[in-house]
């Protein structure tokens, strides 16, 4: 289910497991599904979510409360994945709570829950190269980042390791705040495409229908999760799925 590159946009979006609880989970992934949303992360909430902007920070405070964890998240997963076949779910985790999961277990529990990628902000190309060889038999994709100031070599390496997509981060910070695109992005992501023919996901800051129109042509995926959260917070499930059918509509990429 993840694209190819140079095929329309798709739209990733996002679960905080445990957020605003366990049950509404499945009730708000079924809605994204619903809208037209067919890539969605399910992230382990984490006390220190060092990459995240309040929004979600907030957003994993909450779901610790209400019994958000890995063994949560591969509950949800093995229930979403069954429900929504046309959908691809990625677990979205920094490293600690997986580190005391356990890797390996992580990784063939994953699998057996029909997790399909993994994005762990948090651990380096280095420390998931050894990794590969097992990733790779599971059929779970490494979903590697880059940011504005790496290096060509630097690119080139992840590049080499990385599986299903690029997610690159569009600019310096955390999530949530919104971005501008323009030359300097261009010639960003222009720059690593030079190292890559996998998709991009362009990640942070994506918040409206705009800014959708203006990644179409020049990325794979955008992924629109903060916000979809700040829905879900502020006006509950069923209309954050109403809002998100909407910005499809609005964006061009309904259907």
């Amino acid at each position: 289910m993840i694209p190819q590159q140079h095929q329309k946009l798709q739209v990733m979006s996002h679960a905080v497991v445990g957020f605003p609880s366990l049950d509404e989970n499945e009730k708000a992934i079924a809605g994204l599904v619903e809208a037209g949303v067919n890539l969605i992360e399910l992230q382990v909430p984490f006390s220190d979510p060092v990459a995240d902007g309040h929004t979600l920070v907030n957003a994993c405070y909450d779901a610790l409360k209400m019994g958000g964890s890995v063994k949560a998240t591969l509950e949800l997963a093995a229930k979403v994945t069954k429900a929504h076949p046309q959908a691809s779910f990625i677990l979205m985790s920094y490293l600690n709570p997986l580190y005391r999961y356990g890797l390996e277990k992580l990784f063939e529990d994953a699998a057996a829950a029909g997790i399909k990628a993994m994005i762990i902000p948090d651990m380096p190309v280095e420390q998931i190269e050894p990794w590969l060889p097992k990733l790779d038999a599971l059929g779970i994709a490494p979903i590697l980042m880059v940011t504005p100031n790496i290096s060509d070599e630097r690119v080139a390496k992840i590049a080499a390791n990385a599986r299903g997509f690029i997610y690159v981060v569009s600019r310096m910070g955390v999530t949530g705040k919104q971005t501008q695109w323009g030359e300097e992005f261009e010639n960003y992501v222009a720059r690593i495409r030079t190292h890559t023919d996998l998709p991009l996901a362009i990640g942070f800051g994506v918040r409206a229908a705009e800014d959708l129109k203006a990644l179409t042509g020049t990325a794979e995926i955008a992924a629109f999760c903060s916000k979809y959260i700040e829905w879900q917070r502020d006006q509950g499930s069923d209309k954050a799925a109403e809002k998100m059918h909407q910005l499809l509509q609005d964006s061009g990429l309904a259907g």
